[in-house]
């Protein structure tokens, strides 16, 4: 049977056609080069250059994908516009990051400061909406955002994914080539003629992969110089909303809308300038050396496919998002569900949910607090403890202290997030709990026929045909000739015996157990079929059957659940 993967047409044999025509590139440019200096010396170190060479090859048909263009010498082509679909993923993440965290605790805090003097002090409205934009944050990154993952992984939605340094700046050759202006090759050994040493060639190859390095940690926002970038964008984008002095825009219901459009757009701009460079030619690629002894330009990053034998997620399947919301739903319960499976469980989730997430935005919100105040004092004439008696809500004074509050706020936050990390142990059980299900249907499957030998043994023999020997002492004896057997007792006995010797795929097998169970309904309707078999073996067998036909089609469901349609 041929697997999907070895396919015509499939990713495993694009990829390796894609690394033997880079490899046949290379060698029909060097053959038509000649040698500066022929000698036999100089053919062995181009075969040893060629080894060093097919396997970076090898390496970056792999990385890049057999899709990507990528070419021995000459600059790739940027991402560009194929990379919009994964782009515009990245933004409703990130847009759902910021619009489920504070303007949730912004509800509760305008709710419960409602009810209290003007001159109340902040700190307990602060640390209420902490809890409460906890109970956001940690819904959204332990619950939502891994759903979102998840579906996403079977929808086989293309990922941005760094490409590692080590395969844009390899480590060096163990002999160099070198093309002189008149288009002949020589080879070298490091230090050589002048070349620099592999000592040298080693340090030449750190620094490149050091500043590559640090370029793809900007670009994925894990560098300490995009530290500022997002808090920044979310600053802005709120003291913009309060340059309205519309009453309307400073109701209960409006402040948290527009707080959520005003947060969660800064997350998903962030991201889309972010992603938006790494699919540009300017941004997103690196001049390295290539194998002719020039220079290319190569992406530092490219699209990974979760399924490399399935094609990607395109616009095209957009129609399917409404689908995709229900089972983003469906597997967020299940993640849920999974923080009440143990009492280690339990306690895990509660500390995350306490320790991280609550704590971790009452923090934010008193040092965003303090500081806010302190910095929007300086337009109050030094006074820092809040609003002058009669200030506009949309004076230069509150359009600051909106703008640094959520500054701090989203700079305090993702500290603390960076320090504490993710939790993903919910995942991880919830993976567990499906491959413990797996197993048990597996066990299902090739245990019940075993159990079940001697009923099929007994319905066997009762439906097979009787030997010609026995036929003759029959009639010896008087008994006369056996009625023969129903058209539909032999493709059941066929299916029967299929099932007994288990020698076929799993698919074949089910099918011989759906098969037997229409045929065994059908021989029971007959008017023979009472003859051929015990209405309490028929029973049994079918029973036993229709077990092996649900824990079939309990693990298909779960497969496709887990990891789409072949």
């Amino acid at each position: 049977m041929v697997t999907q993967s070895a396919a015509p047409g499939s990713s495993a044999e694009r990829r390796s056609a894609t690394s033997d025509r880079l490899k046949a590139q290379l060698r029909a440019d060097l053959k038509k080069r000649p040698f500066a200096e022929p000698s036999k010396e100089q053919e062995e170190l181009q075969a040893r250059y060629l080894q060093w060479a097919d396997a970076r090859l090898q390496e970056r048909a792999d990385a890049f994908g057999p899709d990507a263009a990528y070419e021995v010498a000459g600059d790739m082509q940027a991402l560009g516009k194929k990379a919009s679909l994964p782009i515009a993923y990245e933004c409703l993440r990130s847009f759902l990051v910021g619009a489920l965290r504070t303007p949730l605790g912004i509800s509760a805090a305008a709710a419960y400061q409602s009810s209290r003097a003007p001159v109340s002090e902040p700190v307990s409205t602060a640390m209420l909406a902490g809890v409460i934009s906890g109970m956001g944050s940690y819904t959204c990154d332990t619950l939502l955002l891994p759903s979102m993952d998840r579906r996403a992984r079977v929808a086989n939605l293309p990922r941005f994914q760094a490409v590692d340094p080590k395969i844009l700046v390899p480590d060096p050759p163990p002999v160099l080539l070198e093309i002189a202006s008149d288009g002949s090759k020589r080879f070298m050994r490091p230090g050589e003629n002048g070349t620099p040493t592999r000592a040298e060639l080693t340090a030449q190859a750190y620094d490149l992969r050091a500043g590559i390095s640090q370029r793809q940690s900007t670009l994925d926002d894990t560098a300490l110089d995009t530290m500022l970038f997002r808090p920044s964008i979310s600053g802005v984008f709120n003291a913009a909303r309060r340059t309205s002095g519309d009453p309307a825009t400073r109701t209960a219901a409006a402040e948290v809308g527009l707080s959520a459009l005003a947060i969660g757009g800064a997350g998903a701009l962030h991201k889309a300038l972010l992603d938006a460079a790494k699919v540009m030619g300017r941004t997103g690629q690196v001049t390295v050396p290539d194998l002719f002894g020039g220079h290319q330009r190569l992406n530092l990053f490219a699209l990974a496919l979760p399924d490399k034998t399935r094609p990607p997620a395109t616009w095209s399947d957009a129609v399917h998002f409404p689908d995709y919301v229900l089972q983003t739903g469906k597997e967020a319960m299940a993640l849920a569900g999974q923080a009440f499976s143990t009492a280690n469980a339990a306690t895990t989730a509660l500390r995350d949910v306490l320790g991280r997430h609550m704590v971790g935005n009452v923090l934010s919100n008193i040092a965003s607090l303090g500081a806010t105040r302190l910095i929007a004092s300086t337009l109050r004439g030094g006074y820092g403890g809040g609003s002058l008696p009669g200030e506009a809500d949309n004076s230069p004074a509150w359009m600051l202290q909106q703008g640094t509050q959520m500054f701090f706020n989203d700079l305090v936050w993702n500290a603390f997030k960076a320090k504490n990390g993710t939790n993903a142990t919910q995942a991880t059980r919830l993976d567990q709990e499906r491959a413990i299900a797996v197993a048990e249907q597996d066990r299902t499957i090739s245990c019940t026929p075993q159990d079940i030998a001697k009923i099929l043994d007994t319905a066997i023999a009762l439906l097979s045909p009787p030997v010609e020997a026995d036929v003759a002492r029959s009639m010896e004896e008087g008994a006369g000739v056996p009625v023969p057997l129903s058209p539909g007792a032999g493709p059941l006995r066929d299916d029967l015996q299929q099932l007994k010797d288990q020698k076929s795929t799993p698919s074949v097998l089910l099918a011989a157990v759906e098969n037997a169970l229409d045929r065994l309904a059908m021989l029971q309707e007959a008017s023979d079929g009472g003859g051929l078999l015990d209405p309490a073996l028929t029973a049994e067998l079918i029973a036993q059957l229709q077990t092996v036909k649900t824990a079939y089609g309990d693990k298909e469901q779960l497969r496709q659940w887990q990891h789409g349609r072949s």
